[in-house]
Parts: C-alpha cells; sequence; structure tokens
C-alpha cells in the first residue's frame, strides 16, 4: 500500500498541475493517497486488512478514520482530515457539485501532509 499511497499523491499533483487541470480527479486521488497511507499504518501496528467478501480485503472507508483513532494511528486532528478528505471524494466521484482548483490544491496539500505523518518523507523513486 506504500507505493500506491505515494502514487495517488502523485497523480493529484499532476491532475492539478496540468494546462487543463482536473480538480475532481484530483481530490479523488489526494483522498485515497491518505487512505492508503492509513492503511499502510493499521497493517504496520499489526492491524489485519478485513476480509469484505471471500477474497476481498480492504478497509471500509467510512470507518477507517474512527478506527485508526482508536488504534492510535491518528490523532482528532488525522481522523477529521481522513473525514474530510473522504467527503471531498464522494463530491468529486458521485455528486453534482464541482470542485475548484484551489479547493483541491488545499485537499492535495493537507493529503500530503497526512501521508508524511504516517509514512515519513517522499521517496525518490
Amino acid at each position: 500500500m506504500e507505493r500506491k499511497t505515494w502514487e495517488n499523491l502523485a497523480a493529484a499533483r499532476v491532475l492539478l498541475d496540468d494546462e487543463d487541470p482536473c480538480p475532481n480527479a484530483a481530490a479523488s486521488r489526494a483522498y485515497y493517497a491518505a487512505y492508503h497511507a492509513c492503511w499502510h499504518a493499521m497493517n504496520a501496528v499489526g492491524i489485519p486488512t478485513p476480509e469484505v467478501r471471500p477474497g476481498v480485503y480492504y478497509f471500509l472507508h467510512e470507518p477507517l478514520p474512527h478506527e485508526a483513532y482508536r488504534a492510535g494511528i491518528l490523532d482528532t486532528s488525522a481522523s477529521d482530515v481522513l473525514t474530510g478528505l473522504a467527503d471531498m471524494r464522494v463530491t468529486a466521484d458521485y455528486l453534482e457539485d464541482e470542485l475548484t482548483v484551489e479547493q483541491v490544491r488545499t485537499a492535495v496539500e493537507l493529503a500530503a501532509a497526512f501521508v508524511r505523518h504516517l509514512l515519513g518523507e517522499e521517496p525518490i523513486w
């Protein structure tokens, strides 16, 4: 999950920095960067990835911020950041509302800080 974290963060940045920015797609990638970082951190402290149906393993999106808080991986602020990024992803992916480049730029910065908090500095691939 660590590599997927960094790939999603890089994709979010590219989608915003493009000549024709794609803020909705960037918001989705920013959330998934944070989600995968949290998933990695949960596994790193020995919390196994749950099986959501036979042979399919991942953490459910809605309860993850609270579960990570209860596990001591996230503090209240970080849990709120993950929840906010998830809400923004829902808007980006499923609602008719359009996110602005400015809103998403802030979200990408929050996601990057969240990821660095859990995984350390960005690797050079």
